[in-house]
């Protein structure tokens, strides 16, 4: 790795001059393009300049004018891991999400003059596929290759290590981004970055959203029962798990009366795939394996009274087989039970809601529960959400900044809208309530960061609380893998 890392150097070394990455452009040093300064009036005018919503803006607000023709004539190069497809649009097909980043991508080239090289590995969404393309990119930076600027893929299978090792440039290095900006997905820094280092990121151009956990509910049976929809809740920062449970409870029912509840014939309150919904209930509990120290480093999150406390609230869902099921073995069954109109809630990614079109009754869209009134909402992104590396040995950082840049406006302008539209036209999610949610969960969209937590899948299939005794059991484990962690962070590049 010796050799590897004295490469790595070099091409560091030899990057573009930079601006801060939370350095917004301001109205006062340039007139962002397609911009105009909104000026006060009566006592106001002259004191304060009035700065109109960034994204009414023709073309980002972060890159100046006069940096436009910099670019041209130059050609940006990205490499589609086993996700991140959306970003890849060869031509129009009337497909609407294709055909709005096909436009978006033609107008991004026509702007900067330059061209866009989006390229696919071909690796599947699979644990296989995964692998193939993070051997993939080891290879090409190992190598030395520059013909990419950028990659996508998932937020495992290998890349915490290539993190680790250094394989991957700062997002602080790359030029025109302001990650304050809702366009860029900055919850990511709180929980897959450490240090003052970010090496992963993404934005609208990759519909993060896709991939996050949200809740489905039936209201058929909420209005059968009575009970208002959680919509308000939501509102007023009171949909908690407590609440949550209370109604997941009320949802099961003995349909045929047999004494039985059945997954291929009762009604449930909750129901879902086990390796998402698990996870996802975990999230929303606020939490986390890993916490940080004062310089913003990995330490592990020793509260064990507290975490059993959340896993056991978790088990306690599944606990008496009656109320609740995660299935583990055919996706059918959890889904029928949905579709069929027997299940209260159902785990769902918002990106496979219009799947849902053929259901017979009314649905709704909301966020998790957070764990109680004084926390926040946390919606899990899945292990499938694409972010975006930047390669040590990327050949302009100053093109890529303002091409992803750019990228992740004009998605925040157009393709998160009408994915969102998208999203609502699906049976009757078209109302005020569930149009209100979808931001909501795209802003509270969080990562668990793997390895360093006992394993709540096991714990939700086995129905028994083990948290306290799993995790003093495997205590050194962790220690030593996050002293590892934190030499390699800690390393000099």
């Amino acid at each position: 790795m010796k050799k590897t890392a004295t490469l790595l150097a070099a091409l560091l070394v030899a990057a573009v001059p930079t601006v801060s990455l939370f350095a917004s452009c301001t109205e006062k040093e340039e007139k962002p393009q397609g911009g105009e300064v909104v000026e006060g009036t009566g006592e106001q005018q002259g004191e304060q300049e009035v700065e109109k919503d960034r994204l009414d803006y023709d073309f980002s607000p972060n890159i100046p004018e006069s940096d436009i023709g910099n670019f041209e004539g130059k050609t940006f190069s990205m490499l589609i891991g086993s996700v991140g497809g959306v970003i890849y649009a060869e031509e129009e097909n009337s497909k609407p999400v294709n055909d709005t980043a096909y436009r978006r991508n033609k107008l991004i080239e026509d702007h900067f003059g330059v061209t866009l090289n989006i390229v696919k590995t071909g690796a599947a969404a699979t644990g296989t596929g995964q692998k193939e393309a993070t051997t993939q990119f080891r290879s090409l930076i190992e190598s030395g290759d520059q013909t990419y600027h950028a990659f996508t893929h998932v937020q495992h299978s290998g890349m915490p290590q290539m993190i680790l090792e250094k394989y991957f440039v700062d997002w602080n290095e790359i030029p025109y981004v302001n990650l304050e900006d809702n366009w860029w997905y900055e919850n990511i820094t709180n929980d897959l970055c450490f240090g003052d280092k970010i090496y992963v990121m993404t934005g609208d151009y990759a519909l993060y959203i896709d991939s996050i956990d949200c809740l489905i509910f039936n209201k058929d049976i909420f209005d059968e029962l009575g009970l208002e929809y959680p919509y308000q809740d939501v509102l007023d920062g009171t949909w908690t798990f407590d609440k949550f449970t209370e109604l997941v409870k009320l949802g099961a029912d003995d349909l045929n009366g047999d004494g039985l509840m059945e997954r291929e014939v009762d009604q449930w309150g909750l129901v879902g795939w086990i390796y998402e919904l698990a996870p996802a209930l975990l999230v929303s509990t606020g939490y986390a394996p890993l916490e940080k120290d004062a310089d913003n480093m990995p330490v592990l999150n020793q509260n064990v009274s507290e975490a059993h406390d959340k896993y056991q609230k978790i088990v306690d869902i599944f606990a008496d087989g009656n109320t609740a099921f995660a299935e583990s073995n055919t996706t059918a069954i959890y889904r029928n039970a949905f579709t069929e109109g027997r299940a209260m809630f159902v785990d769902h990614f918002l990106g496979a809601v219009p799947g849902l079109s053929e259901v017979e009754f009314n649905f709704g869209i909301i966020p998790y529960p957070k764990w109680d009134e004084d926390s926040e909402y946390m919606n899990r992104s899945s292990n499938m959400t694409a972010l975006t590396y930047i390669p040590v040995t990327n050949p302009d950082l100053e093109l890529t900044g303002a091409v992803l840049e750019e990228m992740a406006f004009q998605s925040a302008k157009e393709l998160t809208p009408l994915y969102f539209d998208t999203v609502l036209t699906v049976k009757s999610t078209r109302d005020v309530e569930s149009e209100a949610m979808l931001p909501i969960i795209k802003d509270t969209a969080r990562f668990l960061y793997d390895g360093y937590y006992p394993n709540i899948i096991g714990q939700v299939s086995s129905k028994s609380n083990t948290f306290t005794s799993s995790y003093q059991s495997n205590l050194s484990t962790y220690e030593a893998n996050l002293e590892e962690m934190r030499a390699l962070l800690l390393s000099e590049d």
